[in-house]
């Protein structure tokens, strides 16, 4: 992996040019650079040094317009972090796989959003999560089932609990459930990236200081071998397409000096997230696609989602033995046991973990005795009405800004709330009192983002093929989360990477 300037880069043609270095385009780029092609990566953020707080490296000037309450804000959230390596700088790790009901959804679940489907399915991702199980070093409870959810056999044990994941585990057991750790891409052991998790940091929000967190700069793309070359600090402002059915270059802002290049290559990956990469299609008009690159259908950006969720915390009155507040591994245990049941709408529950705070103010309260808090997930099912569109007003860059229209579906905050009374019950087993719900705001955006470039086979339903490729684009690709049809009930990073290898190995 070489770091060069854009001036360097816009010298020469690439074979690729992957935009974005996060889960998704750093997988990418080292699959495509290990076949033998000459990948160029172009990321909007800079290198992270260890320790980092994430809200120390957002842009405040590119906040996206979002609904809340009813009302319309400019605290959207549109990225998952600008970093070179994304979100995988700043997340808590956790690396479930998929179950077949996050891949296939039942059409009673889809409703009007049903179509003619992915056609992806567990056995098409098995190859390629185990391909990324090894690179991050996955840590997990090796073969362990719970109801029809299986974990594969990882490479390494599951980490220990943290003092509350064990209250919780214990809270959970006296309820029947199954609690087991949470699968994690972070080494518990000493190896060459550094000496294991020190428990210094909540792990949300933050790089690791110990490099004990898979990133995937460090874990995939830095040691792939062959011809990569990466651009920091660099926004691709558009596609250029100078014939029908194919684009030719980006035209880029480098903001460290604030002149504009353009960057040329053969195959373009889209890896911005599900917003930014349907953003960036829209601003690429043309001739014969005035509303957007692929937006012929009117799709790109429709079908936006979002995990709906709630954290539930609580107070154990008393310090548990080693417990130290905001110090502790984000999620040491999760609980499946309501992925399905009667109890939901359409029988599609959620997901339950331990999701210890990282916000200064969870301090005061931990100053009582022991802090316990989990999350509550439920994917939410895909709505025409939930969308990316582009602001008449303009940022610094002069770019229309994100508008994020969404609401989340009646039914699934049906779903949310049965959770959370699951939750609550986990809580007061466990000990906790003054057991209460803590707004998530994962209205304004989160880094569980899906849907706006949607897979399928029919161009009149869907944006890309199964592959991820643009319906009316012979060599431009999605691999990030932008071409789920469903958000899935778990945290979706190892999917998105899998399925970035999927794509990668079949790319011409």
């Amino acid at each position: 992996m070489l770091l060069i300037s854009p001036d360097e880069a816009a010298r020469r043609t690439y074979d690729a040019c992957v935009i974005g270095s996060g889960a998704s385009g750093s997988v990418a780029a080292a699959v495509l650079a290990e076949r033998g092609l000459s990948v160029l990566v172009v990321e909007q953020g800079g290198p992270i040094p260890p320790g980092a707080d994430g809200e120390d490296h957002e842009d405040p000037d590119g906040w996206a317009f979002a609904r809340r309450d009813g009302r319309w804000t400019r605290d959207g959230y549109p990225w998952t972090a600008m970093a070179l390596g994304g979100g995988t700088l700043f997340y808590a790790g956790m690396s479930y796989r998929y179950q077949q009901t996050d891949l296939a959804p039942p059409s009673s679940f889809l409703g009007a959003a049903d179509y003619d489907h992915w056609q992806v399915g567990l056995a098409d991702l098995e190859p390629h999560y185990e391909w990324i199980e090894y690179q991050l070093a996955i840590a997990g409870p090796s073969r362990k089932q719970v109801g029809d959810y299986v974990f594969p056999v990882y490479h390494r044990p599951s980490l220990p609990l943290t003092p509350p994941g064990a209250a919780l585990a214990e809270g959970a057991r006296s309820l029947h459930l199954t609690p087991l750790p949470t699968p994690v891409a972070i080494s518990g052991v000493r190896d060459r990236f550094g000496p294991g998790c020190a428990q210094t940091t909540p792990c949300t929000s933050f790089s690791c200081p110990t490099k004990a967190k898979a990133d995937v700069v460090s874990r995939v793309l830095a040691p792939a071998e062959g011809d990569v070359s990466v651009v920091v600090h660099t926004r691709v402002v558009r596609l250029v397409a100078s014939s029908p059915h194919r684009v030719d270059a980006v035209e880029v802002l480098d903001r460290e000096n604030g002149t504009r290049l353009t960057l040329r290559a053969r195959r373009f990956l889209l890896a911005a997230n599900a917003i930014q990469s349907a953003a960036l299609l829209l601003r690429s008009t043309t001739r014969t696609e005035p509303d957007g690159i692929g937006n012929r259908h009117g799709l790109v950006g429709r079908h936006l989602a979002m995990k709906n969720s709630v954290y539930v915390r609580g107070t154990i009155p008393r310090r548990l033995p080693g417990y130290t507040p905001l110090r502790h591994r984000y999620s040491s245990v999760c609980v499946l046991d309501f992925l399905t049941g009667e109890a939901f709408p359409d029988g599609i529950g959620g997901l339950i973990h331990e999701a210890n705070p990282w916000e200064p103010a969870a301090e005061r309260e931990a100053a009582r005795g022991t802090l316990l808090q989990v999350e509550c997930l439920v994917g939410d099912r895909p709505q025409a009405e939930n969308r990316v569109r582009l602001s008449r007003t303009r940022d610094r860059d002069g770019l229309p800004r994100i508008v994020m229209d969404y609401r989340p579906h009646p039914a699934d905050l049906r779903r949310l709330a049965v959770l959370s009374e699951r939750a609550h019950d986990i809580l007061t087993k466990a000990g906790a009192v003054d057991v209460r719900e803590v707004d998530t705001a994962y209205e304004l955006g989160s880094a569980h983002l899906h849907g706006t470039l949607r897979a399928g086979r029919d161009p009149r339903t869907s944006v890309t093929d199964p592959f991820g490729r643009l319906h009316d684009h012979d060599n431009v690709w999605s691999v990030d989360g932008a071409t789920f049809p469903f958000a899935g009930n778990p945290n979706p990073t190892l999917t998105i990477q899998a399925n970035a290898h999927r794509i990668a190995l079949a790319i011409d």
